[in-house]
């Protein structure tokens, strides 16, 4: 007997697509400044925001039932299965009935696959099986009846575009789903749920149910949505999910810990999903940089971490110099007491028919980042950021504020009475509080709520960094040195007239050439041009290993400002450096030139900026 079942398109039902991955196709997590270093992967960003957030969620709904409240939990447990473990968990969740169906000739780009799958290697006992478990504690679990779309597990596995969570919650049973299937390189999810039993469902406390969620496909003359459901088959091509003991056992029969409904820490849900993507270290960053507003809160009882090979890991947002100054903006905006001067809080004014929309913190570091001074922190695209903060304590986005030093970060920390306002214009991804309304489900009054609060923000940053630069010093007190010391050397008659700093010969020379200007339509322009590099006469030998740097800067109040977007194409020979945008290393001669070739990014057609290619000598080459 199979373990999976297929759906088949129905004419007489409306249908979709299994290949939920697809909802967030393209959508990557935004990282701007000093977050586009060292990034976590899109696929750990996107679990660690989707996961976490609904089972808050859930939490959040049990809190309001029980006093005290449990303290929330979720853990992700990166395991890996050897031997008997693995022969078993193989079994019993069919996962070889996947692979047969792949290895029939199921296109796995079509539907939906990445190259690096286990389910060719389940054939292979040395080869191990990793997998990981994602479990919460402290929250409602997925109750409901199963009809309808009255089940929360119905709707947070199967369902696609149902929004029945409560008020002020952050997730989207609708979507949220697509986040964790990512996850998982088989696009396999299970989910083991444990609840308190209800009056509209009798009797039963646990459920267990499997999902595969592929593209639509082929396969021996029939059509297959995609969709392929692990329960309990009652009719042809008809399954539910397990219920209460029959749960129990198929979870036990999966490795997962089981649940008891009489204590309220074992509420909640349990997640198995083969083959994750996501690495355990970006995990972590990914939360730290998510979530650190509720970590950070002790108040709320809110706690995440990862395991690997036994060992626990928890997120420690506050060793992170950069999140540490978020933390502190947040402090400044929740706490009532006074702050310095590198330090403001700002009640942002009721404006027409809303109430006061929230409270704004923000902090700067005068002798450290807010000028980024260090060579280090000038290779960074530095920016004055915001992060935006509502009820359920993460972080929707951290909003870019300001360009030129000096920097300041903040942290918006919305009103309750505007959290529901501000959740309208979320996209899936709850990435951002939207301006403008996309289409007619947005409440535009929700949307002119979202401008005027970020109008605001931008608008107090501005002064704010204002404030912080030091004044100006009358023309009677600015010291020419240079001047004053060629006069001095005229007036005395000691001295040509001209003084010229002293420099040292450059062992590479570097020619800019065919530097033009591309309309981009829009007010927009792109620059594009060619480097050319070549080891100097000044250079003692004929051939060297070097870097290469070629970078695009704005030009912001007379000094370089935002390092701007730049596509470089390195000639034969020179490699890319990972990580290091417009870096590459090679070999230079002397008797030929080198030639990159570089176009930047669109911007807006009264912005200055200015290329810069340097070069350094790694290696002598001796022949």
């Amino acid at each position: 007997m199979s373990h999976w079942t297929w759906e088949k398109p129905d004419p007489s039902r409306s249908g979709a697509s299994g290949d939920l991955a697809k909802l967030f196709h393209n959508e990557l997590a935004k990282e701007p400044g000093v977050f586009a270093a060292e990034p976590p992967s899109p696929q750990a960003t996107s679990l660690a925001r989707e996961a976490i957030q609904n089972a808050w969620d859930a939490a959040l709904e049990l809190r309001a039932d029980i006093t005290p409240p449990p303290d929330f939990e979720i853990c992700f447990s990166f395991e890996s299965a050897r031997g008997d473990e693995k022969h078993r968990l193989v079994s019993n969740l069919g996962l070889s009935e996947l692979a047969d169906r792949l290895s029939s000739g199921v296109d796995r780009k079509g539907i939906g696959l990445g190259a690096d799958l286990c389910l060719e290697q389940l054939k292979d006992d040395d080869a191990e099986l990793p997998y990981l478990v994602i479990e919460e504690q402290g929250t409602t679990g997925m109750y409901g009846p199963w009809r309808g779309n009255m089940s929360k597990l119905y709707l947070g596995m199967v369902s696609v575009g149902y929004t029945r969570n409560q008020n002020g919650s952050g997730g989207s049973f609708g979507y949220g789903k697509a986040g964790m299937t990512r996850s998982s390189a088989t696009r396999t999810v299970v989910a083991y749920t444990c609840f308190s039993e209800r009056d509209d469902d009798p009797g039963v406390t646990r459920r267990l149910l499997g999902m595969t969620y592929w593209g639509q496909h082929e396969l021996d003359g029939e059509s297959f949505t995609g969709f392929a459901r692990f329960g309990k088959q009652t009719a042809p091509d008809v399954v539910t999910p397990f219920e209460n003991e029959e749960a129990d056992e198929v979870a036990q029969s999966l490795g997962l810990k089981l649940r008891h409904p009489g204590v309220e820490r074992k509420l909640g849900t349990t997640f198995l999903l083969i083959q994750p993507t996501a690495d355990p270290n970006d995990l972590i960053t990914a939360i730290e940089r998510s979530w650190w507003p509720a970590l950070s809160d002790h108040s709320l009882g809110f706690h995440a971490y990862v395991t690997k090979e036994g060992v626990r890991y928890y997120p420690r947002p506050r060793k992170d110099g950069v999140l540490r100054s978020f933390i502190r903006a947040y402090e400044v905006a929740t706490s009532a007491d006074v702050v310095t001067s590198s330090e403001k809080k700002v009640p942002l004014r009721k404006r027409g028919p809303f109430p006061k929309p929230g409270v704004l913190g923000m902090v700067s570091d005068i002798e450290g980042w807010s000028y980024a001074g260090s060579a280090q922190e000038q290779r960074i695209d530095h920016r004055s950021m915001v992060a935006l903060i509502r009820r359920p304590r993460m972080v929707v986005e951290y909003l870019p504020v300001g360009r030129t030093p000096p920097f300041v970060r903040g942290a918006f920390v919305a009103d309750d009475r505007v959290n529901d306002l501000l959740r309208s214009t979320e996209p899936k991804a709850h990435d951002a509080w939207q301006t403008k309304a996309t289409d007619d489900h947005v409440d535009p009054e929700a949307v002119m709520l979202a401008d005027r609060i970020q109008r605001s923000i931008r608008s107090h940053a501005s002064r704010f960094r204002h404030a912080l630069k030091p004044p100006e010093r009358p023309p009677e007190k600015i010291e020419l040195v240079h001047f004053d010391r060629l006069m001095s050397k005229l007036i005395s008659g000691r001295g040509p007239g001209v003084i010229s700093p002293p420099t040292e010969p450059r062992p590479v020379t570097i020619r800019l050439e065919d530097r033009r200007l591309v309309p981009e339509g829009n007010n927009s322009i792109r620059v594009k041009g060619s480097a050319s590099f070549a080891l100097s006469d000044h250079y003692d030998g004929d051939r060297a290993r070097v870097e290469v740097a070629i970078r695009y800067r704005y030009v912001e109040d007379e000094r370089a400002g935002e390092v701007g977007e730049i596509k470089v194409e390195g000639p034969e020979g020179f490699v890319k450096e990972e990580g290091r945008p417009g870096v590459f290393t090679g070999t230079l001669s002397r008797d030929s030139q080198s030639v990159f070739r570089y176009t930047t990014g669109p911007y807006r057609a009264e912005w200055s900026g200015r290329l810069y290619a340097e070069a350094m000598i790694l290696e002598d080459i001796h022949q």
